[in-house]
């Protein structure tokens, strides 16, 4: 049992847009139902209460905050599993929708060519998944990179700020912010690559991709197409079934990329 975020909301006297920015900066973390609902136990509420107090209060930033309160503890789902924080694989949803699509592990090492010990380590909430990788068990399990975060996309807006854009990270910092909520045509996020970070192997699915570069260098291969330096300013439009990889120069990269249909 436990609180939900509206219930919280009400009870703390925070936004539940407040709520989830919080949780992305890992000051907090409530556990998830099996649909993937938030749930705040008490102590969640009162570190909430103290959170609220040192932000608003004392006007404490969320690193001076996360140095005074501690990193929250992990928490589990119903099940028993545990569940980390924001960056990094997230196990538990991997292997629901290996379940879910009724396969096991030597079925989805023999589609992927990933190995049966790196999936069984990433299921048990283990580090080291690429872009690359999470995209070809996704594409085993017939689900998007959506799906395997569990971005929030509980509400559909057309507007949405940007401070309260769902975040997809992975564990070299590689940083996907969702653009849009709801059902819709196109996926647009806001992309953060740090220098020399990348998708770490080529990887394709359905649909079509437009890149725009803010600031950085990044470089996409396309597979018998050769590599592409797309500058600040310069845009990059290809079919996502060509096998595409990218990696930020010496420089970080921040770029628009978008994603039509939203099969990603």
């Amino acid at each position: 049992m436990g609180f939900s975020i509206g219930e919280v909301s009400q009870a703390v006297g925070l936004a539940p847009q407040t709520l989830r920015l919080w949780e992305r900066e890992r000051l907090i973390t409530p556990r998830r139902t099996d649909r993937g609902y938030r749930l705040y136990s008490e102590p969640d509420v009162q570190r909430l209460r103290e959170i609220k107090q040192l932000r608003k209060v004392e006007g404490l930033n969320f690193a001076a905050i996360r140095k005074q309160l501690g990193s929250p503890p992990e928490t589990t789902s119903p099940n028993g599993s545990a569940r980390g924080g924001p960056s990094g694989a997230p196990g538990e949803r991997l292997r629901r929708l290996r379940i879910k699509a009724h396969k096991t592990l030597k079925e989805v090492s023999e589609a992927t060519g990933l190995s049966i010990s790196f999936i069984s380590a990433l299921e048990r909430g283990g580090s080291g998944a690429s872009v690359a990788s999470l995209r070809l068990l996704a594409e085993a399990y017939g689900a998007n990179m959506r799906e395997v975060f569990g971005a929030d996309l509980e509400q559909s807006t057309p507007l949405v700020r940007g401070a309260d854009r769902p975040v997809m990270q992975w564990d070299n910092g590689v940083r996907f912010e969702e653009m849009a909520s709801g059902e819709k045509v196109m996926d647009p996020s806001y992309i953060k690559v740090p220098s020399g970070a990348g998708s770490e192997g080529f990887y394709s699915h359905n649909g079509e991709e437009f890149i725009y570069v803010i600031s950085g260098r990044l470089f996409v291969e396309l597979k018998d197409h050769g590599t592409f330096q797309v500058a600040p300013g310069d845009t990059l439009y290809f079919p996502s079934t060509t096998p595409h990889r990218w990696w930020a120069g010496e420089e970080p990269v921040e770029a628009v990329y978008v994603n039509t249909p939203p099969t990603f």
